[in-house]
């Protein structure tokens, strides 16, 4: 009985022993399968490192690199040139994030397929015109300019006049006249990177402006030129000649097409008043109308006005414009207007003012309805042109400057009061937008009258 015992213990120990070797056997299996695992997956991963840093020294920003780990600025900048570069970033970067609190100046470029690595680039705003450095938008000996001085300044504890000569081109021009031209910029080097390496740039521009006029008028065109010899040392003589005559062939083909630019009188504007329903909508609508049309805004003028630049004077109606097309300093300049007490558009002006002033927000005149916001350029042209559809005139914005300076030369009114009026900076400028009319040629009232009773 005893040896039975003992044969049963034995069977059950040999049993036992087996299935631990069994399990032993399975773990061991199951490691090497980890370790297989982990070293193929380590190795995809080192493989996107690696494209990701050669994407980097592409690019310019690394110039000699390592195999990490972790792909990050600290890691790649492993030299006195790589070091200097991300200094002179911070450095822009911190001057740009203290001159404008307001802005969120980072955002996230995603790296290679597959990784979740971002490289957060800091971004500078100037009044709105983003580039990563003030001088960033230069190119060829501009650029270079630049670069050489970076490297003597930064060891002279001078970067911060660096960016503010960089900065100088941007803030000498209007904010609007800055990005068409940053623009029209990016629209040429994007057409320009399939042309062969060995073209110069001025060859590449002059290539790309003949191109362009295929599909584009001669005010593109021009702005086109423009926007080039501000981020290049201009053009050559030659070039310069051959650009002026692509300009102005394409205006000689314009002008054998060209349709007479659309004129809103004082007739459609009093009927857009009449229209006008008991709802704050409708009455911003046709009051954006009705100002532009008598003050001769333009549609950026229009959207910064504010209620404290819109004084009343018996029946003339003053108009603080804050800062003009033409007053890139902000100046200021004043219009005036006929506006007598008690009519439709004086009753329409009141009624909007005091709707306004039963909400609180900001002080410009024409808002968003919903959120209180102001107008934008776009927004005031939109609703103009949606306000005068409604009444069965097809135009624009523009044309309510128009039809009011040939209203006004009509009315008997010299040609030197509407230039002062309208903010006109030359006359040449004005007289693209008035008509040959009799007045305007001499002829005085009992004249015409003359002339229409023979």
């Amino acid at each position: 009985m005893a040896d039975k015992s003992r044969n049963s213990r034995e069977d059950r120990l040999r049993e036992l022993t087996t299935i631990a070797r069994r399990i032993q056997k399975m773990a061991s299996e199951n490691r090497q399968s980890n370790v297989t695992r982990v070293t193929g997956r380590d190795t995809m991963q080192r493989a996107v490192h690696r494209e990701e840093l050669n994407k980097l020294v592409e690019s310019g920003v690394v110039v000699e690199t390592v195999s990490p780990k972790v792909v990050s600025s600290l890691h790649v900048a492993v030299n006195d040139e790589a070091i200097r570069r991300q200094r002179r970033v911070s450095h822009a970067v911190a001057t740009t994030i203290k001159e404008h609190p307001e802005i969120d100046t980072s955002i996230g470029v995603p790296l290679s397929k597959g990784s979740r690595n971002h490289v957060q680039l800091e971004q500078m705003s100037f009044n709105g015109f983003e580039k990563p450095r003030s001088w960033d938008w230069h190119e060829g000996h501009k650029a270079a300019f630049f670069e050489s001085l970076v490297e003597e300044a930064e060891r002279a504890g001078l970067m911060h006049l660096v960016d503010s000569l960089g900065k100088a081109p941007i803030e000498a021009r209007a904010v609007s006249t800055m990005k068409a031209y940053a623009g029209e910029n990016q629209r040429r080097i994007n057409w320009s990177k399939s042309l062969p390496a060995s073209l110069s740039e001025e060859h590449r521009f002059t290539l790309y402006l003949v191109d362009r006029a295929m599909s584009a008028g001669s005010s593109s065109l021009a702005k086109a030129a423009a926007a080039f010899k501000l981020a290049n040392d201009g053009l050559s003589p030659f070039a310069s000649q051959l650009v002026s005559d692509v300009i102005k062939a394409q205006r000689r083909k314009e002008s054998e097409s060209r349709a007479q630019p659309t004129q809103v009188s004082v007739n459609t504007v009093s009927k857009i008043v009449d229209m006008v329903q008991d709802d704050e909508k409708s009455e911003r609508n046709a009051l954006v109308v009705t100002l532009s049309f008598y003050g001769l805004l333009r549609a950026e003028e229009a959207s910064m006005l504010k209620w404290s630049d819109v004084h009343q004077s018996g029946n003339m109606l003053k108009l603080k414009i804050r800062r003009a097309k033409n007053d890139q300093l902000a100046r200021g300049r004043e219009t005036f207007c006929d506006w007598p007490e008690g009519s439709k558009r004086d009753c329409l002006l009141k009624r909007f003012r005091a709707r306004a002033s039963m909400r609180p927000g900001l002080d410009f005149v024409f808002q968003n309805i919903l959120n209180g916001t102001k107008l934008t350029p776009s927004a005031i042209s939109g609703i103009a042109k949606d306000t005068l559809a409604a009444a069965g005139v097809s135009a624009t914005h523009h044309s309510l400057r128009r039809g009011r300076a040939n209203h006004l030369q009509q009315s008997g009114v010299d040609f030197q009061a509407i230039k002062e009026t309208g903010r006109w900076r030359s006359d040449a400028g004005l007289r693209c937008y008035l008509s040959d009319s009799p007045r305007a040629q001499g002829f005085t009232v009992t004249e015409l009258g003359d002339e229409v009773g023979g």
